[in-house]
């Protein structure tokens, strides 16, 4: 029998909508294909944050002559789109941003084990709330980084000596990708108390850093018991990061034996795909989406991956095209027009732009990349026909080759109702409010003033 369903309120920043571990999701009744076989996920609370940074407004000056494309005077940059340093502690302290539910975890007094991995790590708020877990309460703290991303914030956790005086309670810092045919160390992921009877699980599109705060990201805080498959299954991510890391080989081999090492069914409406590995697994789901969905969503920061975009434009041709929009960053707009301002490459605009010749509708998040601060969620929304369950494919990956073969990922197809509502909600703040058309876009690649 299904518990009763506890939500706060749904604005754009969060969603809470916790139920017991007896059931949850959607009418196993519906299940259309493997997709989505196996039982519900059984969780605690399950939220789903976004960054939505809380922004000033930035006018152009009265000396800058700025007009759209299509000629119109533009004012200002996009309020809540373009952001700057300034907005870091608004956007860092409201309670529905990643950074504040991130650091109340790690503050816990439950909170005994940290272990965490992204590409890169900067983030003051959390480093000190870590540093303060590990000096007053001896909370072991492991954490893998890229190989070669700065390690100043990294090199300040490291020195924070544990309250026990224990050098076993010491944190550990493990550098990770660049070795044995593997890329980037490129996972985000928080485990809270892995291996304890209930285990906290964070995971996301951003890194430690910017990401929690005045990026554009999404981020999943989950509560639940760590016999379900998908608790086992992040520990498993976890032990492979730590000891079996050398080489895509083995850290595949050591994934697909801990996984059948489970002893409880993979949840239907919640599937957990790891890279190396499971990156074939995860294309179909990508794949399988495109083709039957009815209306696809698209929010992206690289968007290289050939095969997609091939398939997408199939689908497009065909005489039942689906809808589809996209969400990227202003870097991949001007990269197509002979700016280099971020990392997207003008091949990545001439993609996006052949999916617009058949259709698609894209927009642009003008982020600050004087600040390197970005549009960098990486998800894609299936809205699929009536019987099928509609899906959100999310997680740490870009859609390119490299994300789906040759990094550590982990990547996510979501069934469950409430989180694709979420970011279906989302979306369309992006998509709306947010995102700009090109014909509105600026005609010069100018900044309005910062201080």
């Amino acid at each position: 029998m299904l518990a009763t369903i506890q939500k706060t309120a749904w604005g754009l920043g969060a969603a809470v909508f916790g139920l017991t571990a007896l059931a949850c999701g959607g009418d196993l009744g519906q299940t259309d294909d493997h997709h989505t076989e196996g039982p519900p996920l059984a969780y605690d609370s399950y939220e789903v944050l976004f960054t939505n940074p809380v922004c000033r407004h930035y006018a152009y000056s009265d000396n800058q002559d700025v007009t759209s494309v299509a000629g119109a005077k533009l004012l200002a940059k996009p309020q809540g789109a373009f952001c700057t340093s300034a907005d870091r502690e608004a956007s860092g302290t409201h309670p529905s941003s990643p950074q504040f539910r991130l650091a109340e975890w790690i503050a816990d007094p439950n909170t005994e084990e940290v272990f965490f991995s992204a590409m890169s790590f900067s983030n003051g708020v959390i480093t000190q709330a870590l540093c303060e877990a590990i000096e007053t309460r001896s909370v072991k703290v492991r954490f893998a980084l890229d190989e070669n991303t700065n390690r100043s914030r990294a090199e300040q956790l490291l020195k924070c000596a544990p309250a026990s005086g224990d050098p076993a309670d010491a944190p550990e810092l493990m550098l990770r990708g660049h070795q044995g045919n593997i890329k980037l160390q490129h996972n985000k992921l928080v485990l809270i108390n892995p291996g304890a009877p209930t285990t906290r699980i964070a995971f996301g599109s951003g890194n430690i850093s910017s990401g929690l705060v005045l990026h554009h990201e999404n981020w999943h805080f989950i509560t639940l018991p760590s016999s379900s498959y998908f608790a086992q299954a992040h520990l498993c991510l976890m032990n492979g990061l730590i000891d079996h890391a050398t080489s895509k080989g083995a850290f595949s081999a050591y994934i697909r034996e801990c996984r059948q090492a489970i002893d409880a069914p993979e949840e239907g409406d919640m599937k957990a795909l790891f890279v190396p590995g499971e990156g074939g697994r995860a294309t179909q789901y990508l794949l399988s989406g495109i083709e039957k969905a009815e209306q696809i969503a698209i929010a992206a920061h690289r968007f290289t991956h050939g095969t997609l975009v091939s398939r997408l434009a199939s689908e497009l041709d065909g005489s039942d095209a689906p809808t589809v929009r996209i969400v990227v960053d202003d870097d991949l707009y001007w990269a197509g027009h002979g700016q280099q301002t971020g990392g997207n490459e003008a091949f990545e605009y001439d993609r996006v732009s052949s999916l617009v010749e058949r259709g698609a509708r894209v927009r642009y998040v003008e982020s600050n990349h004087d600040a390197h601060l970005l549009h960098h969620n990486k998800f894609m929304l299936f809205t699929m026909p009536p019987g099928q369950r509609s899906a959100v494919f999310c997680g740490a990956g870009n859609f390119t080759k490299s994300g789906m073969r040759d990094n550590f990922e982990n990547f996510y197809y979501v069934t469950v109702p409430e989180v694709v509502a979420r970011f279906e909600e989302q979306y369309e703040h992006l998509f709306s409010t947010l995102g700009t058309e090109a014909l509105d876009m600026p005609s010069e690649n100018i900044m309005p003033p910062q201080d």
